[in-house]
């Protein structure tokens, strides 16, 4: 069996082809535990080209959709062939795991699953990723220890973003002494525009203030952090990645002035 994995701008797809036996069963939760540790929370499992399914291939299917609940995010399956269907829904599989005979279907889940309130969204172009390296601190995040934050700005010296505390019901006051200034955070972020991979920088919070957030009714907190001991060639990336979006901005200025 093969697993190809497609990332999208808020998801991820994993497309089996083959027969998904016991053998390829562990292969499926190595790939989860990758889309999770790059911050990935949603996926659908495309088993449109699986020819043959087992029971341990079926448990770890389950266990992936467990694995990615517990993070706050979501797991479906995605235009199954007509063999897997029937036997997922013979056993009830799909009362479990939510099963769509389209990908379209699918896709539409999980981008439903992004606006619940009680769910983190993905990490993206505007997303950050960010643990606390106080302890006392990183226990108020629940299992996960990581938070989810909308990035508004970064460059080479600092990252500004949001946060509403995601799905740890925590107070106005709790979050704002969670990220109260002098705070040292572990960011970890994605620029797509300018390259593949992630930067990871540590941080600490300059400036953290406290607005209301018009889409829930409900608050977020901006914070300002500064980097710390940051390499020279992220710094470097950083400040041409800063530099390219003021050019790209002062191009459509000039195309579509106001």
């Amino acid at each position: 069996m093969k697993i190809d994995k497609l990332i999208y701008e808020h998801f991820a797809e994993l497309r089996l082809r083959g027969e998904f036996d016991t053998f390829y069963a562990p292969k499926l939760g190595e790939e989860v535990d990758k889309l999770i540790a790059e911050g990935t929370l949603f996926a659908v499992l495309n088993l449109r080209l699986v020819k043959f399914i087992n029971s341990t291939a079926l448990g770890a299917i389950i266990k992936a959709h467990k694995r990615f609940k517990a993070e706050g995010g979501e797991f479906v399956i995605g235009q199954p062939s007509p063999f897997t269907k029937s036997v997922i829904t013979k056993l009830g599989i799909d009362k479990i795991v939510p099963m769509y005979s389209s990908l379209d279907e699918a896709h539409a889940a999980l981008k439903s699953a992004m606006l619940n309130d009680a769910t983190p969204d993905v990490i993206g172009e505007s997303n950050v990723l960010f643990h606390f390296l106080d302890e006392d601190k990183a226990t108020k995040m629940g299992t996960r220890k990581t938070g989810l934050g909308t990035v508004l700005s970064v460059d080479h010296q600092r990252i500004r973003f949001t946060w509403t505390g995601g799905h740890l019901n925590l107070s106005p006051t709790e979050i704002e002494e969670l990220l109260a200034p002098g705070t040292v955070l572990h960011h970890k972020f994605i620029l797509r525009l300018f390259k593949k991979g992630f930067f990871e920088v540590q941080g600490e919070v300059e400036q953290s203030e406290l607005r209301d957030n018009e889409e829930t009714g409900g608050k977020e907190i901006v914070v300002s952090a500064r980097f710390l001991d940051i390499a020279e060639s992220d710094r470097l990336a950083l400040a041409q990645y800063a530099d390219d979006l003021d050019y790209l901005k002062k191009q459509l200025e000039d195309v579509n002035p106001s």
